[in-house]
Order: structure tokens, then C-alpha cells, then sequence
């Protein structure tokens, strides 16, 4: 077992899932969840998506993938939905990309992982394109860049060119996306509901752990390696999770407009 996809998936778990752990009170400040009956309705629907996205991942993985990619692009680049054109897809389709060109090989392997074959060509261009996509929006959108944002910028290529595949998304993940959306969150509560929070959180991600863990070393008997065992349940899972959360924030977003 690789020691090091290991820390990363602890990092991973441990500090860039907690902030979709919020999202119940993110329901619940808008209204989605205001008793114990809303909240059952909540978290079924909630599982429901999580549940179909696998199996959506399991029946057509390639399909998926492409998907999950796109999605996540369109997901991180809300992270600067207001500093630069398009709600930010430049940033995110640019951050996702980069490790794309930086490693092509390596990020291929991983998707042949994901996709459950040996290759993963048309994932991997699918990626390119995206990053070279976003690095063009960027450039036109060059006059609304801060020089904070140029830094972070600077900040992921570096990561991109220098670290694994992995390492920079752990980088991207745990440093600059989950800590934002988590300040994002906290400056919206009460005192006291943030400390209902840091509960929710704790007790949310130590059930992803448990689950993770468990389907892990259900799925290991059937693998020759755990490490490709550990991509997929890092990954996919993920994907699972984002879905329901891009669909909920980008619902509470309209409901903040209206």
C-alpha cells in the first residue's frame, strides 16, 4: 500500500470534505430543512443522488467521468464567481486542467483507474481542453486579475509542474477551495451555530471515513492492488458528494438573489 495516497486521502477526508458537511445548515438556513420531517426528506433525497451518481459512475464510467469533470470545473471556478467573467469557469476549468498537461501520463493512469481500463485517452484530452480552455478565458479576462489572484495562480502552476497529480489536487482541495467555502459559511453564522456546526461536521465526516473505509476493504478482495482500490474510492466518492453539493449551493444561490 502506497503510505503516501494514504496521507493524502486523510487529508482529503479530513480537511476538504467538511465543507459539504455543512451543507445541512446550509439547507436549513434556507428553508429546505425545518423540522425533523424536512430533515429525513433532506437526507434521502441527499443519499438518493449520491446513490444514482455511482451507479450512473459504475453503468457508463467514461460518460461519468467526462461529466464529473466538467461539473467540477464549472463547481471550483464558483470560488471566483466574482472576480472574473463567466461565474469563474476560466479559473476552474485552468486549475483543473493543469496537471493534465504537467503529467499526462500519470493523470491518464489514475483515469484508467476511475473508468476500470487500462487507458483513458479520451478523459485525458477531454481534460486538456478544458485547461486550455480556462487558460484562454483567463487571458482575456487578464485586466480583472488581482495581483492576489495572478499569486494563487502562479502559486497552482508551481504545484502543478512540481507535485504529483494527487498531491495537487490534496493542495488545491484542502489549501484554497474547502478553507473558502468554509470562512464563506462560518461568516454567515451565529456563535452558536457555529459550534452546531463543528459538531455536524465532525460527526459527517467521521460516517464518510467509516463508509469509505468499509466499501475500501470490501472492494479490495476483487483488485490486485488496494492503491487502485483507494483512487476509486477517493474519486468516485468525491463525485458522489459533489453533485448533491453543487446542486444545493447553486439552488441556495438563486434563493440569496431572489
Amino acid at each position: 500500500m502506497d503510505l503516501s495516497l494514504v496521507l493524502a486521502a486523510c487529508l482529503i477526508s479530513l480537511v476538504g470534505l467538511p465543507h459539504g458537511a455543512l451543507d445541512p445548515l446550509v439547507a436549513t438556513r434556507y428553508g429546505l430543512i425545518r423540522d425533523l420531517r424536512s430533515t429525513a426528506w433532506f437526507l434521502a433525497i441527499y443519499i438518493s443522488i449520491v446513490g444514482l451518481v455511482i451507479g450512473f459512475w459504475l453503468f457508463l464510467p467514461i460518460v461519468a467521468l467526462i461529466l464529473f469533470l466538467l461539473i467540477s470545473a464549472i463547481h471550483f471556478g464558483r470560488d471566483w464567481k466574482y472576480k472574473i467573467s463567466f461565474g469563474g469557469f476560466g479559473y476552474g476549468a485552468f486549475v483543473m486542467g493543469l496537471p493534465a498537461w504537467a503529467f499526462p501520463e500519470q493523470v491518464e493512469q489514475i483515469f484508467g483507474f476511475l473508468i476500470f481500463q487500462d487507458t483513458a485517452s479520451i478523459p485525458l484530452a477531454t481534460l486538456q481542453v478544458t485547461g486550455l480552455t480556462g487558460g484562454l478565458l483567463l487571458i482575456i479576462d487578464r485586466k480583472n486579475l488581482s495581483t492576489l489572484g495572478l499569486g494563487e495562480l502562479l502559486i497552482l502552476i508551481f504545484c502543478a509542474f512540481t507535485l504529483e497529480p494527487l498531491w495537487y489536487f490534496v493542495v488545491y482541495f484542502c489549501g484554497f477551495h474547502s478553507p473558502r467555502h468554509l470562512v464563506a459559511e462560518f461568516s454567515n453564522m451565529t456563535r452558536e451555530t457555529r459550534l452546531i456546526a463543528y459538531v455536524v461536521m465532525l460527526l459527517l465526516t467521521i460516517i464518510t471515513l467509516g463508509v469509505a473505509a468499509v466499501s475500501g476493504a470490501h472492494i479490495e478482495k476483487y483488485y490486485e492492488s488496494v492503491n487502485i482500490v483507494m483512487y476509486q474510492v477517493i474519486f468516485i466518492g468525491l463525485a458522489a458528494l459533489t453533485v448533491p453539493h453543487m446542486c444545493l449551493l447553486e439552488w441556495a444561490a438563486r434563493q440569496h438573489h431572489e
